[in-house]
């Protein structure tokens, strides 16, 4: 099956957002740090499934919620996001993007969302004729809000779909999960559930080949959970499990490369470029693991040098990049 990465703009988030877990960064500064940005980007996913049609995994922003103080107005959302948090050019808009592999928004005969957040949700309301895939646990707690204030799922963003499937974990286990399902009943395209960023946030596993993570890791650095961790907003304990998981699916499937939703690593950006056709080639395939022996030994333990690092704004600005 064909795998197509479709770049849906990016996203300016904190350093400390995604690197900050274990480095004694907290909610606080989360919020209140100005002088650390980056920008990321943001992936979503077309699958090219031979019986079933194009699949979306994740639909990335739109151009509404960049339109940021009209989209979130009267929400606690206008307050604790930024104006430019979101940045989407006219050819990476989720519409552009499938045009551009010879599809329309109707097209889409599947969607499967990782989780909630709005990165991943933006472009939802083109896609009111498709069934929507989602953890069973993320689809029951999409009305919770977080610190009490922000709900998982914002309504607007959300308000056209009324085909949902919530997914039951009932099928056997593979590599570190104790159960997953089968979506189409064919192997291809598998859910793991990998709670922690969100309640119930998803994995997919695409022919026993590509595992897309959504945010359950933002970057493939962050498979070494003992010496890297995002800050999280939900369960620690779920996240570091989760990726513990993935972890053990890595050993189980030694050609297994894993495509996180928000990976400016040069891994990440080399597996999206070299999947513009739908298939990786050996080459690339052999860069990728050549790349991970270079990051992580045996155990996933992160190679010092390989460690993260913010690089300041030469001209003093508020955006830097990672090292």
């Amino acid at each position: 099956m064909k795998i197509h990465p479709l770049r849906i703009g990016r996203t300016k988030v904190p350093f400390g957002q995604f690197h900050g877990g274990l480095a004694g960064a907290d909610l606080d500064e989360f919020v209140t740090d100005k002088d650390h940005f980056i920008w990321v980007p943001i992936h979503a996913y077309l699958l090219e499934h031979p019986g079933i049609g194009p699949i979306l995994v994740d639909t990335g922003i739109s151009p509404e919620q960049t339109e940021h103080i009209e989209y979130y107005r009267g929400s606690i959302m206008e307050h604790v996001m930024d104006d430019d948090e979101y940045d989407l050019p006219a050819d990476q808009t989720l519409t552009a993007q499938l045009a551009r592999l010879g599809h329309t928004p109707r097209d889409i005969s599947a969607v499967i969302i990782t989780h909630f957040h709005e990165d991943h949700v933006g472009g939802l309301n083109l896609l009111a004729h498709a069934p929507v895939y989602l953890g069973a646990n993320e689809y029951a707690a999409r009305e919770e809000k977080a610190l009490g204030l922000i709900p998982l799922a914002f309504p607007p963003s959300i308000k056209a779909i009324t085909d949902w499937r919530p997914i039951q974990f009932t099928g056997p286990a593979l590599g570190g999960f104790d159960t997953s399902a089968d979506l189409f009943d064919d192997g291809s395209v598998i859910a793991l559930p990998t709670p922690g960023h969100s309640p119930g946030s998803t994995s997919v596993l695409v022919d026993h080949r590509y595992l897309l993570t959504g945010d359950a890791m933002y970057t493939i650095r962050h498979l070494a959970v003992e010496d890297l961790r995002a800050i999280q907003l939900g369960s620690e304990d779920h996240y570091v499990d989760s990726i513990r998981r993935i972890q053990w699916l890595r050993r189980a499937i030694p050609d297994l490369l894993i495509l996180p939703a928000h990976d400016d690593t040069p891994y990440g950006l080399r597996l999206t470029a070299g999947l513009a056709t739908g298939e990786l080639s050996d080459r690339d395939a052999r860069w990728a693991k050549d790349w991970e022996r270079d990051t992580f030994d045996e155990a996933v333990r992160l190679n010092p040098a390989r460690r993260p690092r913010f690089i300041p704004d030469p001209d003093g600005g508020p955006v830097g990049t990672v090292s």
